[in-house]
């Protein structure tokens, strides 16, 4: 905010204001935080010095000069403020010392004899007698150079009295053991990071001149003023002489104006020797550089400039990035540095931006060289650029610069087959499978007719690539591809290009092959440090645990795959999406519940731009996902159809057959517990007809003869399958040895029955696969039966007994609570009496619960009944 300065306030200022001290031209903003904190350094007693160092026009004069005014005003606290801006004429022993002397009103020796030292002891020992505190500002104190001044100003400071403050401004800190004073904590520093004006400031700063901003208008200056107080001012005189048009005038001061530039130069850089500014310019092209960078720029010496640089407090800022550090410019200076580049001619700036791509490409960093390589001088830098990292930019999400960047300069080479292929990735990447097999389509028409600037061998590996990416990310047909590709040498297109073949076997039914070659790419990725390729390979590696329905796997894998994505910032990737949803698989497997936000995850989709959508998860994970809705919807007539109808939606995207017959068995039981047998059966065989008559259209074949008490037919479709039972996917073995059992019990067989339960039990163990337990209607009440026959199983299948989920028809009455809790106690062996002692009450009334235990459950003895209890769910 700004002060409601007024007369009252100027005169205030003329009048009160220390001696020497400069008048403003304009009313200064209120940083009552910096005054706050001056406050605190002036309280703080022991001698405190406050050193304040930053370049021109920071405000540095302008904020003591305000702050002096206050403490000097007559309402303020006893406070004597004693002000000396140095000049040249100031920068010797003699003329310092008698000036502020005279400021201080104490009466030096004559003569110039003795140490360098003695006046300022002479000042110190006067001042040390004095009970009154006192503030010592010395603005401009970088013109300080002559040494026995400086002998002098650094006694002062290692000396002073705890009733002085000493306030140094300066560009920069003029020679001393500033060491000292620190380990002393008696220092304080304050740069041009403390001075910069906040936006709100900068926001006032521009309304006192007429010019009121807009939020992104604010943004802007903001970014491009960094709060530097003369830049933030002269900009907004530039913007109020300019109201008509803003953006325009936004747009010229960052290149920047005439005002600004004679600022730079006059202010910062007309004092600087030739070969600084030379290394200023150069250095300007890339918008950040190290020492090394500096050093191919100008040919050696970076070091020594950089020192020179810091030393005189040049406004440049430096990071640490890894194991380098970073230097940058202030936007403007850099701006005006690059018109200075300009100037030297377009070959020479074309050769600056050529080194600093190639260096930026050794340092592996294609996003920092690709704007260097588009400002060079004709195409060919940049052909070859694009062939070895276009695609690496594209996987580190920079797709959008890339294809912007190209558009402005060299659109001509946005219709190459090559940059087509991976404008295809670039869709992936975003999530937009329509794009991306249309953009697909392009390349490979492109391919065919024109030659591209990339060789011959890395546009037909991209374009395999490229192809079994998009139709995996969909769900659908991954066509026949090679089982390798030739590598290329590159880390990332080699790794990309491994990924997809292994995916392409994995479709195939090459699952272990698959996962070896995952395995490998994922190593690399690693490696690389490459996230986005680590998340792609983990999700493919969770896709081949879901070919083979390791349910634990995929869990374990998805979390990897999750942690992945949470740690870099790629939660929002469709490859993230489709962990989510093979995730929420296994564990729908597991039978443990569906989780909103997972099942949210499955059914997302993405809005293309002619309006149509399709699903993140891809088509598979669709279906995946109305399964899981089911599990939690309040219709589920409703449920089950829309996860009837995702699954003909699969069949019309012409999936894999593996892909979509192992989501037939799901869907049909979904039909049967809703009594839609008949739609069932139609679903059936439009999947025979669409995949052909496959192991899991037989199996779904069997669960509706088995849904119509047929259990003669069940046998001889299940026979078949059962004699090669090894073959088929977990859950359909499951399924089938417990559609073979249940057939086997209604047709008088238990021993057949029982060994059937047994081997879906053996099957189902290794990986927790509970929910063909669930899914077969009869399998429940056929463990109920069977309770202890099944060895190292029956654990398991006690699991699966007591699952929530677990499905029986009500056979008899429903027993009261006290019933339950004297059934309960009857495998214990314990006597009647005995129950009756442990309950408190009378063997009688233990009796009375017996008799009525055996009168709902059909038995005339305990055993009858415990047997009966089994076999109905109850115990």
């Amino acid at each position: 905010m700004t002060t409601s300065h007024g007369p009252d306030r100027r005169r205030m200022s003329a009048t009160t204001a220390a001696p020497g001290m400069p008048s403003l031209p304009f009313l200064p903003l209120v940083r009552t935080d910096l005054h706050a904190a001056i406050d605190a350094v002036v309280g703080g007693g022991t001698g405190r010095v406050l050193l304040i160092c930053a370049p021109a026009g920071s405000g540095k004069t302008v904020l003591l000069a305000d702050w002096a005014a206050r403490r000097t005003a007559p309402t303020a606290s006893e406070l004597d403020v004693v002000w000396l801006t140095i000049t040249d004429r100031l920068d010797n022993q003699t003329t310092l010392w008698a000036a502020l002397a005279a400021r201080f009103h104490v009466t030096l020796a004559a003569g110039d004899l003795g140490p360098p030292t003695a006046p300022a002891a002479h000042l110190v020992e006067a001042l040390t007698a004095r009970a009154t505190p006192a503030v010592l500002v010395l603005d401009d104190a970088h013109l300080i150079t002559d040494p026995r001044a400086l002998a002098g100003l650094e006694y002062v400071l290692h000396h002073a009295p705890p009733t002085l403050t000493t306030v140094l401004s300066a560009r920069f800190p003029p020679p001393s053991r500033w060491y000292a004073l620190d380990l002393q904590a008696r220092l304080t520093r304050w740069g041009a990071a403390e001075l910069a004006l906040a936006p709100d400031q900068v926001r006032a700063l521009c309304r006192d001149h007429g010019c009121e901003l807009t939020g992104t208008e604010l943004d802007t200056l903001v970014a491009l003023t960094r709060g530097w107080a003369a830049l933030v001012r002269i900009a907004a005189i530039h913007l109020a002489a300019h109201p008509d048009d803003r953006a325009a005038a936004l747009t010229v001061l960052a290149r920047p104006p005439y005002a600004v530039s004679e600022f730079l130069a006059g202010e910062l850089l007309d004092a600087l020797s030739p070969a600084m500014l030379q290394f200023l310019t150069y250095t300007s092209v890339p918008v950040s550089f190290t020492e090394k960078l500096a050093d191919d720029l100008v040919g050696g010496g970076a070091g020594h400039c950089l020192y020179e640089l810091d030393r005189i407090n040049f406004p440049i800022t430096s990071a640490v990035r890894g194991t380098d550090v970073w230097f940058t410019y202030h936007p403007m200076l850099r701006a005006y540095l690059l018109a200075q580049a300009d100037r030297l001619g377009p070959a020479l700036c074309s050769d600056l931006h050529l080194r600093s791509a190639r260096w930026f490409r050794r340092a592996g960093l294609p996003q920092a060289a690709f704007p260097h390589h588009l400002a060079e001088l004709g195409h060919q830098h940049l052909c070859d650029f694009l062939s070895e990292c276009a695609l690496t930019m594209v996987l580190d999400g920079a797709g959008d610069a890339l294809f912007d960047g190209l558009a402005h300069v060299a659109q001509a080479l946005l219709d190459d087959p090559f940059l087509w292929l991976v404008r295809a990735v670039h869709a992936l990447v975003r999530g937009d499978t329509t794009d991306a097999i249309a953009c697909l389509d392009t390349g490979m028409a492109r391919r065919a007719t024109t030659r591209s600037f990339a060789p011959a061998d890395r546009v037909n590996a991209l374009a395999i690539a490229v192809a079994i990416d998009a139709t995996a990310t969909a769900g659908t047909l991954v066509g026949n591809v090679p089982h390798t590709v030739a590598p290329t040498g590159d880390p990332d297109f080699d790794t990309y290009t491994s990924i997809q073949i292994a995916t392409a076997l994995i479709a195939r039914g090459a699952v272990a092959r698959g996962e070896q070659l995952l395995r490998s790419s994922l190593a690399l990725a690693e490696h690389l440090c490459h996230p986005r390729l680590i998340l792609h390979a983990l999700t493919r590696l969770t896709v081949a645990a879901r070919a083979v329905d390791a349910a634990t796997a995929m869990r374990e894998r998805a979390a990897r795959a999750l942690a992945v994505a949470a740690e870099h910032g790629l939660l929002a990737a469709t490859d993230t999406v489709q962990v989510t949803t093979i995730a929420a698989y296994g564990a729908y497997l597991q039978g443990d519940p569906p989780d909103a936000a997972q099942v949210a995850a499955a059914l997302d989709v993405h809005v293309d731009h002619d309006g149509s959508s399709t699903p993140v998860a891809g088509w598979h994970g669709q279906v995946i996902g109305y399964l899981l809705d089911l599990e939690q919807a309040d219709d589920a007539r409703a449920a089950v159809d829309a996860l009837r109808k995702s699954l003909l939606v699969l069949l019309d995207k012409a999936a894999p057959p593996s892909v979509t017959c192992s989501l037939v068995l799901p869907v049909v039981w979904a039909l049967l517990r809703v009594q839609e047998a008949e739609a069932a059966h139609l679903l059936v065989e439009r999947v025979r007809g669409s995949a052909g008559d496959l192991p899991d259209v037989r199996l779904a074949d069997a669960a509706l003869t088995a849904a119509a008490h047929r259990p003669k037919a069940t046998c001889d479709a299940l026979g078949p399958l059962l004699d090669h039972a090894a073959d088929l996917r977990p859950v359909s073995e499951i399924t089938a040895w417990l559609l073979y059992a249940a057939a086997q019990h209604d047709s008088g067989a238990p021993s057949k029955s029982v060994a059937a339960l047994e081997k879906a039990l053996r099957a189902a163990a290794p990986h927790r696969l509970v929910r063909p337990f669930l899914d077969v209607p009869t399998a429940i009440p056929l463990l109920d039966g069977s309770v202890g026959r099944f060895g190292r199983y029956e654990r398991f299948a006690e699991f699966a007994r007591r699952h929530p989920a677990a499905r029986r028809k009500p056979t008899y009455p429903a027993l009261t609570q006290t019933e339950m809790t004297v059934l309960e106690l009857l495998p214990s062996g314990r006597t009647a009496q005995q129950i009756a002692a442990e309950l408190g009450v009378s063997v009688n009334t233990v009796k009375t619960h017996l008799r009525g235990i055996y009168a709902k459950l059909d038995s005339n003895s305990r055993v009858d009944a415990l047997g009966n209890a089994r076999r109905s769910g109850l115990l």
